[in-house]
């Protein structure tokens, strides 16, 4: 197989990367990595400037860090299909489900097929002539001045609301356990399709998260009230500037990302682990 790594060198062990290049390698596949990640862990593997050359042609891509790290390997991956298998290296990581001891065996495990590979949901974010992927989430945020934006809600040309608040954030189920989390949206299981919208600190408590269907196209515009700076924000890369009056779109893409995941392992268990839920689980 040809297999793509993905890697934070930031999180990357001296002691992990190289060991689970080695064993690929013995087991005949084709490894692939950046070449600032082959430099900085001294890997000895085909390298190229930018992961762009070699994710796309990889049967596998392996992300190994955080879900910051995953997330930079789907945009990698875009619309080719590559199937990505996240190695946490990081803290929480709820993209990233094997654990740094399972790396060599997660990978062993994926080629023998035991292994589900789940389709999840992408949305595509237009601003202007630009347009953008999210796996997680796109969301607007105030920006240096610390100040309130008026936001105008519509879906599929329907004005729904406006409300002042900090921002929004627009996630996927994938990405309902990350920011939009934090913003008090709901979890939803990651292979369902939904449109989650979240404003972020609003200053009325009648602006609440809304979950729309995934067919429905979502706008939000900036008022010109409330000339403040606002960021728009894609998977956790800053992509720009909002500016008064202008606006984002954002709807389902026409593709999806294939994460690989644990077959013996419910969401459910990995959620109550990554959440550290407690309680009986014999009521």
């Amino acid at each position: 197989m040809r297999i793509g790594l993905v890697i934070n060198t930031r999180r990357a062990s001296a002691e992990i990367i190289p060991a689970l290049v080695n064993s690929l390698q013995q087991r005949g596949h084709q490894v692939a990595a950046e070449k600032a990640a082959c430099t900085a862990l001294k890997l000895r593997c085909r390298s190229s400037s930018t992961g762009r050359r070699f994710v796309p042609n990889s049967d596998l891509v392996v992300a190994l860090g955080g879900d910051g790290t995953l997330l930079r390997a789907a945009q990698l991956v875009g619309r080719s299909g590559v199937p990505i298998l996240g190695i946490n290296l990081g803290e929480l990581g709820f993209l990233t489900e094997f654990s740094h001891e399972q790396a060599v065996h997660a990978v062993d495990e994926y080629i023998a097929g035991n292994c589900r590979t789940e389709s999840r949901m992408v949305l595509e974010v237009r601003h202007g002539r630009k347009h953008y992927f999210a796996l997680n989430d796109a969301s607007i945020n105030m920006g240096r001045t610390c100040r309130a934006l008026e936001l105008v809600l519509l879906v599929n040309n329907a004005h729904v609301t406006t409300f002042v608040a900090d921002g929004v954030v627009v996630a996927t189920p994938t990405g309902s356990t990350a920011y939009s989390l934090a913003a008090g949206g709901p979890i939803v299981f990651p292979t369902l399709e939904a449109i989650l919208i979240t404003p972020l600190s609003p200053h009325a408590l009648s602006a609440r998260p809304l979950v729309a269907a995934p067919e429905e196209t979502i706008c939000i515009q900036r008022s010109t009230r409330y000339p403040a700076e606002a960021l728009l924000v894609v998977d956790g890369q800053c992509q720009g500037l909002l500016e008064p009056g202008g606006q984002v779109t954002i709807r389902r893409a026409d593709f999806k990302i294939q994460l690989v995941t644990p077959r013996k392992r419910s969401y459910y268990e990995i959620l109550r682990s990554k959440m550290k839920w407690g309680g009986r689980s014999d009521s």
